[in-house]
């Protein structure tokens, strides 16, 4: 069985930049994909920063799994079959391997059933968003939910940037303090 400080559910646009800036941080991550981000399916991206002639969807996906995994991230191909909530945080549990973590994100919008598993109820437009307060954190204690589940814009600039936020929060929740992630 493995054991990580944060696994997150999505290998998107906010589960690979959480995964990012967990990992620099020194925090054990594993990111389960099932490669079925939307972005896969946009041929161009226009308005993500630092790409002025465009980016293609699956090309910022790659480039964003390969800098998670440089600084240290697991990244599964692999589905998450069930999470649970456990007295130390959750078990998660695909096809073929168990796995434990303290602190659990959502970040698919596809993966609504992990998120009424644990006993959060949905909401907002067609019933399908995770409601968060500003840290990300959900109304089950180290479970947070980051990107287009939390209801707010699907760009993928601002998906990354929602799962750096709730990356950081966890961070602060882990150190006891505040936390800032500086380029070295």
């Amino acid at each position: 069985m493995s054991r990580y400080d944060v696994v997150v559910a999505g290998g998107g646009a906010a589960g690979l930049s959480a995964a990012i800036f967990l990992a620099r941080a020194g925090v054990s991550v594993a990111v389960f994909d099932r490669a079925e981000s939307s972005l896969r399916r946009v041929e161009k991206v226009y308005n993500y920063l630092g790409f002025p002639d465009g980016v293609g969807g699956t090309e910022l996906l790659v480039l964003g799994r390969r800098q998670a995994e440089r600084f240290g991230a697991a990244v599964l191909d692999a589905s998450i079959d069930t999470v649970t909530s456990t007295p130390d945080g959750f078990g998660v549990a695909t096809s073929d391997a168990a796995h434990e973590c303290t602190y659990f994100v959502i970040a698919s919008n596809k993966r609504t059933d992990l998120a009424t598993a644990l006993g959060i109820e949905l909401g907002g437009f067609g019933g399908r968003f995770v409601q968060t307060d500003d840290s990300g954190a959900t109304v089950v204690d180290r479970c947070y939910a980051a990107g287009r589940i939390t209801g707010r814009p699907s760009q993928a600039i601002v998906s990354a940037g929602d799962g750096a936020r709730v990356a950081i929060a966890i961070i602060e929740r882990i150190r006891g303090g505040y936390y800032v992630d500086h380029d070295t």
